[in-house]
């Protein structure tokens, strides 16, 4: 299930053991057992039980019979093979090779992904960094011939910053960072499942690099009238969501019926990133346009904005082993950009950034409550967090704005 890109080549590396599987349009007449595998339903149909299930392989013909058996046997031929490609790896400890390691690595955390506990572009980002992992070492070698110096070896190819074959630019120091990581959480991993006897010496400090310092990409007040003057009633709402709340795409997505209360005029969520509790004092403007715009009268579980075919504003999903990701408001902010004729070097996500530094200036205190960031350490534990210092910010932000509903 590894994508197709990496800085090497032959980026080749399943999620699941692929042999040859037969093609059952190939069998002839004379291979077929000469007892059927299949049966006759009371209702006319070819099946077979298949794990306690009754499976169905086609229609039987009255006419024929003995073809429209062939061709369910077919049929049934076709579903054994599609499954066993999808069958696990099972090998012993002692015989796995780097790749093998790799693909149980990322069984484990494909798990995670449909049990919800990690989303579809966190996997994507560990299977591109798997991938890459495994195709420098090359997927045969043994996993015992894993040592401090391989690792050392591909630590400092990473932080070469060797060019992108998608991009053909060098990496970042953060795609750098981002693939020690992976390297490092799946060997913890295999150490912790008895894939590995020990961990290499060197793999504490083995993520450790110099990141440049963050330039934060932020509009001015001027650029903020810009956009919403530009924007359409529906791309304001979210824009006031955004320097509002400190929202981005995700959080706008993932809003529901049940966080918002209108009459209290609050919005009260876990960030879909952190899953850190957040509250924000709701501006007229936004409470006015959540009743236009938004779906608040929904179940408590119901999404409050939805794209016009009914899906989630931000999906993120697999297709036949391939990420996929739709963003409406991530293309709607890119239309709004090139309406404006802004400078383009920032999305939607500098909404945040933009709020956020005004938050500082406002009241250094409550920028963290704002971003909805993890507080550190005991912290959290002993000091509870002070709403309505933030709410006094908040309001204090939409004067610093000032965004009228008729511009």
């Amino acid at each position: 299930m590894c994508a197709q890109r990496s800085d090497l080549p032959n980026n080749r590396l399943t999620l699941h053991h692929f042999g040859d599987p037969v093609s059952a349009r190939k069998h002839e007449r004379k291979d077929m057992p000469t007892k059927r595998v299949l049966t006759r339903s009371s209702d006319g149909r070819w099946r077979k039980i298949i794990d306690r299930k009754a499976r169905y392989f086609g229609k039987v013909d009255p006419k024929n019979v003995d073809r429209s058996y062939r061709e369910a046997e077919i049929c049934y031929f076709e579903f054994l093979a599609a499954r066993e490609v999808k069958q696990p790896i099972e090998l012993a400890v002692n015989k796995l090779s780097v790749g093998d390691f790799a693909e149980r690595y990322l069984q484990s955390c494909f798990s995670k992904y449909e049990r919800d506990d990690i989303s579809a572009a966190w996997f994507e980002k560990v299977r591109i960094n798997a991938c890459h992992f495994v195709e420098y070492l090359k997927p045969g070698m043994p996993l015992a011939m894993l040592n401090e110096t391989k690792l050392d070896e591909y630590r400092n190819f990473v932080l070469s910053l060797p060019h992108s074959t998608v991009t053909n630019k060098p990496i970042s120091p953060h795609t750098a960072k981002a693939r020690l990581d992976i390297v490092k959480y799946m060997l913890k991993w295999g150490y912790q499942m008895y894939l590995l006897d020990s961990l290499p010496r060197n793999l504490a400090r083995y993520s450790r690099i110099t990141i440049p310092e963050p330039r934060v990409n932020r509009f001015s007040l001027d650029e903020i009238h810009t956009l919403y003057s530009a924007a359409s009633e529906r791309t304001r709402m979210f824009l006031l969501l955004a320097l509002n709340c400190g929202m981005g795409q995700s959080d706008v997505s993932d809003l529901r019926v049940g966080e918002i209360d209108i009459v209290e005029e609050r919005i009260v969520r876990k960030r879909t990133k952190t899953s850190v509790h957040s509250e924000f004092k709701l501006w007229p403007l936004t409470v006015e346009m959540l009743k236009k715009h938004g779906n608040i009268d929904g179940k408590p579980t119901d999404r409050v904005f939805l794209s016009k075919s009914g899906h989630p504003l931000v999906r993120e999903y697999f297709v036949d082993d391939k990420f996929k990701r739709t963003d409406a408001i991530r293309s709607a902010f890119f239309r709004l950009m090139k309406k404006t004729k802004l400078p383009n070097h920032r999305g939607f996500y500098s909404l945040r950034k933009t709020a956020a530094s005004e938050i500082e200036a406002i009241d250094p205190a409550v920028t963290e409550m704002f971003l909805a960031h993890s507080e550190k350490a005991m912290k959290k534990h002993y000091v509870e967090r002070d709403w309505a210092r933030l709410d006094d910010a908040v309001m204090q932000l939409s004067k610093t704005i000032e965004l009228d509903g008729s511009e």
